[in-house]
């Protein structure tokens, strides 16, 4: 997820003159944001006591890009804030080639916005929102909490592998809320490589960080205290130190595998996860590999049960999370596991990771939006 480039013609430009953005004076200032969508697409736009003209022209306090952008588009006013508390936001168009929209309907006069309206301008969607100052600011700060735990769940993620008798590739895209999603693989030497998905139920930084914790013990030899090349072993003594009671109440389901290059023998072990499927080499009918045990953190004292299977030359894992099936279409019809099996069996595409391949498959078929959970995917070939 690297920058924008600074010279991109498709980016939003924002310019913040200071008479846009007077200081906060009180607790209970009202605030008013010009917020793009989808969420994420740029920053937020405060409107402050002045007129902010929106347009193509780098005159303007809001610049966006297109050609169905005039040069001076339209202008936003903030008025009356001596006679209402914070005041009424009026949008003007001004005279434009493509028009503006409130709602998806023309304006042809000057219109007073209503919190949630949706501003259309050329093929730009701005939200309008008004909050209170201290709400913002909480907002603001929870926000930036998310975005520290993301940053530390994205730096535990291991390098794409693309040589040797495992080969894997990987997408991870984080929900705006922040899911419990964690993976990793390792050699563990003599030709026997492991690995795992994780994930803790719910949304927020205290989930985004236990499972950050869990997955710190499979990266490194000796914190978890058994032998990491036994995935039953792993899930048991994960299931003995995560008990719920002293955790919060936080559970997590997981998937874990050990594979032995010399007899192409994949042990693995599952945890209330739904199965991983094994592709053959001619993309046919995937093997769902899954044992029965639940959930880790549930059951006290269990022992966990792991399964074997030997693995055919040229054959793939899919390991996912329930964010990469668990969609909405256009039709607002929910997706199962068996939509996402099927495009599992599609043939790949030249120059395109599988797991980018199914990214933008799901993408394409989910509603527009962020989607709502961690996006977690990981394929694993076996030459």
């Amino acid at each position: 997820m690297a920058d924008a480039d600074a010279d991109d013609p498709e980016r939003t430009h924002v310019r913040r003159p200071n008479a846009l953005f007077p200081p906060a004076e009180c607790a209970d200032e009202v605030v008013h944001l010009l917020r793009p969508h989808p969420s994420g697409s740029a920053p937020p736009v405060r409107l402050g006591s002045g007129t902010l003209t929106v347009g193509r022209a780098d005159s303007n306090g809001l610049v966006l890009s297109g050609s169905d952008i005039s040069r001076r588009h339209c202008q936003f006013d903030l008025v009356g804030i001596e006679i209402l508390a914070g005041g009424e936001v009026l949008l003007t168009d001004l005279n434009s080639t493509n028009g503006t929209f409130i709602d998806g309907t023309r304006i042809n006069a000057a219109a007073v916005l209503t919190p949630g309206a949706r501003i259309t301008i050329g093929s730009h969607n701005l939200l309008y929102e008004r909050r209170g100052r201290r709400e913002l600011e909480e907002a603001e700060a929870i926000e930036r909490e998310l975005q520290r735990a993301n940053q530390h769940a994205l730096a535990i993620l291991p390098l794409p592998l693309r040589e040797g008798p495992v080969r894997a590739e990987w997408y991870y895209l984080p929900s705006a809320a922040l899911g419990g999603d964690a993976f990793g693989y390792r050699h563990l030497g003599g030709g026997v490589h492991a690995g795992y998905i994780i994930d803790v139920a719910g949304h927020g930084v205290d989930i985004a960080m236990h499972a950050v914790s869990i997955a710190n013990l499979l990266r490194h030899d000796g914190m978890l205290g058994v032998d990491l090349g036994d995935p039953a072993a792993v899930m048991t003594r994960l299931n003995a130190s995560f008990p719920v009671e002293t955790h919060g109440g936080l559970f997590f389901t997981a998937w874990y595998w050990v594979y032995d290059s010399a007899t192409r023998l994949l042990t693995y072990c599952s945890a209330g996860h739904h199965p991983a499927y094994l592709m053959p080499a001619d993309r046919g009918d995937g093997v769902p590999l899954w044992a029965r045990n639940p959930a880790i953190g549930f059951a006290d004292g269990i022992a966990f049960r792991a399964e074997r299977m030997t693995v055919s030359p040229g054959s793939t894992l899919y390991l996912f999370s329930d964010g990469v099936f668990e969609i909405e279409d256009h039709s607002g019809q929910r997706w199962g596991l068996d939509d996402f099996l099927a495009e599992l069996r599609q043939p790949p595409i030249p120059g395109t990771t599988e797991p980018q391949r199914l990214y933008d498959t799901v993408r394409d078929a989910a509603r527009p939006g962020p989607l709502k959970d961690d996006f977690s995917l990981v394929v694993l070939a076996f030459p």
